[in-house]
């Protein structure tokens, strides 16, 4: 059941204690409120963002309740896409691309399309293992983000899953834009690990260019953001990293120690995807064979 706009504020008004009056404040009269409430009349831009201020409740918690607590639609999709956090997590990746294409056989919406070429370039590279049919995907995507002039957090978020598809030079200009924003809206930007996410794909792209100690410089980075919010599971990846730059450094010892710290993490909080993906990562970038038993 889908509420209009007015029963969801006066709900959320009376669940907070909050009068009228209160929530009309200065931008509005209490008598005009109260036709809002009652659907008499639909709020200006304007007085709608004033109200949401009032009651303290964000548009998307207001649109939440106003689909009776459940997301569906657009919305399911956006909230699904910004909770991925690793693209070795396919079955997430899948699951999201089925509920993007059933989106799009009755709507058309760019950032859904958006989400979906994601979805195929990341599956892509899991199934063919080369860039070379992912890169389409990932192309379409910037064709059309490169020409806003601002990106927010949806916009950053995708352009995380594509940039590293691109020439080394054009990839390292995306990213480092990208980062510049993130520090710009810092305080408004909806994933607190885009940063350590940005940094980490800056880190396996420097590495494919066999450019080891630039890799290294990102890793580091990498590793003092996760553990400013304190996100362990992508420190694992993190460590693993950094284990491959220090053996393309002619550091092998030292490498294959955070190898193994990396994959300790995975074991202690039961991440078997990751696991898989240090290994992988390992044995494609190194000249040493790892294996679970190397644990």
């Amino acid at each position: 059941m889908v509420y209009q706009l007015g029963e969801v504020l006066k709900r959320v008004r009376q669940s907070k204690r909050y009068t009228q009056k209160y929530v009309a404040g200065n931008e509005m009269s209490r008598a005009t409120y109260a036709k809002i409430e009652a659907c008499d009349m639909q709020p200006t831009v304007g007085k709608f963002m004033h109200i949401l201020k009032q009651l303290d409740i964000t548009y998307e918690e207001l649109t939440y309740i106003q689909n009776s607590f459940s997301l569906n639609g657009k919305d399911q999709i956006l909230h699904d896409f910004f909770q991925l956090s690793f693209s070795t997590e396919y079955e997430k990746i899948h699951s999201l691309r089925e509920k993007c294409d059933h989106y799009l056989i009755n709507n058309s919406d760019n950032v859904v399309q958006d989400i979906a070429y994601v979805c195929n370039a990341l599956l892509s590279i899991h199934t063919d293992h080369t860039f070379e049919y992912a890169f389409p995907y990932a192309k379409k995507v910037w064709d059309r983000l490169s020409k806003l002039d601002n990106w927010y957090s949806l916009e950053l978020k995708l352009i995380n899953n594509i940039f590293f598809f691109f020439p080394l030079d054009t990839a390292i200009s995306i990213a480092k834009r990208a980062l510049h924003e993130i520090d710009r809206f810092s305080y408004i930007i909806k994933n607190v690990d885009l940063k350590s996410a940005y940094l980490l794909n800056m880190s396996i792209l420097f590495m494919k260019n066999k450019q080891y100690e630039e890799a290294f410089n990102y890793v580091e980075q990498s590793i003092k953001e996760c553990k400013a919010i304190k996100q362990y599971d992508r420190l694992a990846l993190v460590y693993g990293r950094k284990g491959i730059a220090l053996i393309n450094m002619n550091k092998l010892d030292e490498g294959l120690e955070f190898i193994r710290k990396g994959l300790s993490i995975c074991k202690v909080l039961e991440l078997d995807f990751m696991t898989e993906a240090i290994i992988q990562e390992v044995n494609e970038l190194t000249n040493i064979t790892f294996s679970t038993t190397d644990i």
